[in-house]
């Protein structure tokens, strides 16, 4: 069975973070970090908070040969992403619980083959700025958004494949929609 494709939820995503880059009206308060760990020699680290009128933000580009961090602005996750996006197929990691650093240690482990996956980490804690007191709830509540998402990237269909085929292929979803209590999109739940 082939990998099934994320790629729609994947831009759904990248949309969200698109507006996550400064002040929003759309969200009360907001926190998200998006690491992307590339093939190349560049890996990308960002993260961003509302807190009532709090509001901090930061990009850091990472040398992965020189070991040297440079700042970049946080609105560059969007390019980033996009680059990440190029991937000829997107899946997500839905084995044990485990940082993204973790995840791609692992692959790159356990992979007895020359591909390179790369690997973005989403993770999003929203807290939406309309009520819906049209749901029946007395205490005016607010619809909290939730995201945790590892997607894994590979740059072709062959890549895929062998993926596919491999025994790390335990680590990534086998069907979609995906549903786990670590990995998930877009849960929605009101408080």
């Amino acid at each position: 069975m082939p990998l099934p494709d994320y790629r729609d939820t994947f831009l759904q995503c990248l949309h969200t973070l698109k507006g996550l880059t400064g002040h929003s009206d759309e969200y009360v308060r907001f926190r998200w970090q998006a690491i992307y760990l590339t093939r190349g020699r560049f890996s990308y680290f960002f993260r961003g908070a509302l807190d009532g009128q709090a509001i901090g933000f930061s990009g850091q580009q990472m040398d992965l040969v020189t070991g040297d961090v440079s700042v970049i602005p946080v609105r560059s996750v969007t390019l980033y992403g996009a680059t990440f996006g190029l991937n000829e197929a997107i899946t997500v990691y839905s084995g044990p619980e485990k940082s993204v650093i973790e995840v791609a240690h692992a692959f790159n482990e356990e992979s007895e083959m020359t591909y390179e996956p790369e690997f973005l980490y989403i993770r999003m804690d929203l807290l939406h700025s309309a009520n819906d007191s049209r749901m029946g709830f007395t205490s005016d509540p607010r619809l909290r958004e939730n995201t945790n998402l590892i997607f894994v990237g590979l740059e072709d269909q062959v890549t895929a494949s062998l993926l596919e085929e491999s025994d790390i292929a335990r680590w990534v979803a086998r069907e979609k929609p995906m549903a786990s209590t670590d990995w998930y999109a877009e849960r929605f739940y009101y408080s």
